[in-house]
């Protein structure tokens, strides 16, 4: 008997009997779980899915993009305890550079429109105190780093984050743009191309905020220009979110970037990246 709880709900999904045919790890994000593609066999038809360990938001994340317009993200066949069974996606990750396909911009467009001023249930919304949080989770590993390198930088930078956290230039913006819900974490590698269709990956870091944190964060690798996204949204809403407005979250957006990613640098990429993006953080901080 299989010790895969999930493993009847996605039979009965499928239409038939699953067997688990094999396991393989699957190459997971900075903060993703066990992911794993798991090949079924469904009365004779060979099946992959991915299962992965997932949060109550990822979940709730995957039912609302379920009723987005369009094939967006791998469908979610299960949920069981704290894992997910999901689709199988087979699709290559953007390329770091200033092309980004049309496909790309328009399946975040549809998410964006679909969910515009409206909230899905169980996912976070970015408001003061959750930016408060995020600040205090970034000056672990900025802390972390200057106890290992003593390099000052990361000094530095904790005490700008700390600041920042209770700048009342991101309560104002973040109280004044309208907000929707966004993949949180639309980097190059969560976005996959295959035969002309985008299919956005891994909600694991959804949250209700201003599309522009989407926008912003897939356009930072390579400088891409985001018009097409524009064009799309305004062509599915029917809305269009006045320059002066657009300019606050794009500013708003960029702080948020780079907050969110510092860890990361930390973590990873050494002081002067560090340094790089407390600037501009800090450069768009004062565009506010």
């Amino acid at each position: 008997m299989s010790s895969d709880p999930w493993l009847p709900a996605v039979g009965r999904r499928l239409g038939g009997t699953a067997v688990v045919g094999g396991r393989a790890p699957l190459a997971g994000g900075y903060s993703s779980g066990v992911v794993e593609r798991v090949d079924l066999d469904v009365d004779g038809q060979a099946v992959p899915v991915v299962v992965k360990r997932a949060s109550p938001a990822e979940v709730a994340a995957m039912r609302a993009v379920a009723v987005v317009e369009g094939d967006l993200a791998p469908r979610m066949l299960a949920a069981a305890g704290d894992e997910i069974v999901l689709s199988f996606v087979d699709g290559t990750p953007l390329a770091e550079g200033p092309d980004v396909p049309v496909q790309a911009w328009t399946a975040l467009a549809r998410v964006h429109a679909h969910w515009f001023r409206k909230r899905p249930r169980g996912i976070p919304v970015v408001d003061a105190g959750w930016w408060r949080s995020l600040c205090d989770r970034t000056l672990i590993p900025l802390r972390g780093a200057l106890g290992r390198t003593g390099e000052q930088v990361y000094a530095a930078g904790a005490d700008l984050v700390d600041g920042w956290g209770s700048d009342p230039r991101i309560g104002a913006a973040l109280a004044a743009l309208p907000k929707t819900l966004c993949h949180g974490d639309v980097h190059r590698g969560n976005v996959l191309v295959d035969d002309g269709a985008a299919r956005l990956i891994d909600w694991g870091n959804a949250r209700v905020a201003p599309a522009g944190l989407d926008v912003a964060t897939l356009a930072a690798q390579g400088d891409a220009d985001p018009s097409p996204y524009y064009e799309a949204f305004t062509q599915l809403s029917g809305l269009k979110l006045p320059a002066e407005l657009r300019a606050v979250e794009w500013a708003w957006a960029q702080v948020q970037i780079n907050v969110a990613y510092l860890g990361f640098a930390a973590d990873h990429l050494g002081a002067a990246r560090v340094e790089e993006m407390l600037d501009r953080a800090g450069r768009a901080l004062t565009r506010l």
